[in-house]
């Protein structure tokens, strides 16, 4: 940085002496000094590069401890900047390095990797929904991916990165039971209520209604049905019918009970009559008149 701040102050002080204009050959001169000072710097990068590899040697994110200028600093291999701040962000600690300098920053290098199985991401808000599992970080921070396919991505807190499957759903059609008919004869209507509800494979969560699209809709049950198609006069007819039998049933029952009760009030009595008789004592009676006597 130092030389470069020479130069560019000795090319201005040059530029003012000779009057806003500078001779040819001095120009080329500084072109070419321009050019030895770019070679050297790009002489320098192959050097300064494994130290970066070996200061990101880690798992997760990170930011770099030393500053970098902001045009060809980077992370490393392997590693992708997934922010940058002169002072990480309020989050930089004790540095052996100075200040960063204009240009110059601090890169948040953060290490992407696939995610590992887990059940913790149902408990996160903050996570991915790939229709039949979740991505999210152990922490339940924000998950950055770079390939939705293979779900390659990165956690900027440093977190890991989970993957969840979610539990298989069931779809299926609920029919209620049937309300009363429209009409008593004649043809009517009677409705239930049909809806479509989803369950899963964990017992403790009870089924839940969804859209009616998520169930087969050839295996919906009706709503509706036709109800009480005999006719209203037949209807009458056979009440009336059945009101005569019954009549003509009950006058039978009574007149029998009656009858059973006549016979035994008969028995019974001769019964009575039976035993009064063979019960009396037998013999002649002999009355004396004291008159005749």
């Amino acid at each position: 940085m130092e030389p470069s701040v020479t130069f560019l102050l000795t090319e201005e002080a040059m530029v003012g002496r000779c009057g806003g204009e500078m001779p040819e050959a001095m120009l080329l001169s500084h072109l070419h000094r321009r050019l030895l000072f770019l070679i050297s710097f790009l002489l320098i990068i192959p050097q300064v590069a494994p130290a970066i590899a070996e200061e990101l040697a880690f798992h997760g994110c990170q930011w770099t401890e030393s500053c970098q200028s902001k045009w060809l600093g980077g992370c490393g291999a392997g590693f992708v900047v997934a922010d940058q701040s002169e002072n990480c962000n309020g989050l930089c600690g004790e540095s052996s390095y100075p200040p960063c300098l204009p240009f110059y920053t601090h890169f948040h290098c953060c290490k992407p990797e696939r995610p590992r199985v887990t059940s913790k991401c149902s408990r996160c808000n903050n996570k991915l929904d790939f229709g039949d599992e979740y991505v999210c970080c152990t922490d339940c921070s924000d998950p950055y991916l770079m390939d939705k396919s293979s779900k390659f991505g990165f956690c900027k807190t440093g977190a890991e990165l989970a993957i969840q499957l979610k539990p298989q759903e069931i779809f299926k059609w609920v029919a209620g039971p049937w309300m009363k008919c429209s009409s008593p004869c004649d043809g009517g209507i009677r409705y239930r209520d049909v809806g479509c509800y989803g369950s899963i494979t964990d017992s403790s969560i009870k089924h839940y209604p969804v859209d009616d699209s998520r169930c087969p809709g050839q295996e919906m049950p009706a709503r509706q049905e036709v109800c009480n198609l005999q006719s209203c006069i037949d209807l009458s007819a056979s009440d009336s019918n059945e009101k005569s039998s019954g009549m003509s049933g009950w006058l039978v029952a009574f007149l029998v009970l009656v009858v059973l009760v006549a016979i035994g009030a008969v028995g019974f009595a001769g019964y009575v009559y039976y035993k009064r008789r063979s019960s009396a004592p037998s013999g002649f009676v002999y009355i004396m008149l004291e008159g005749y006597s």
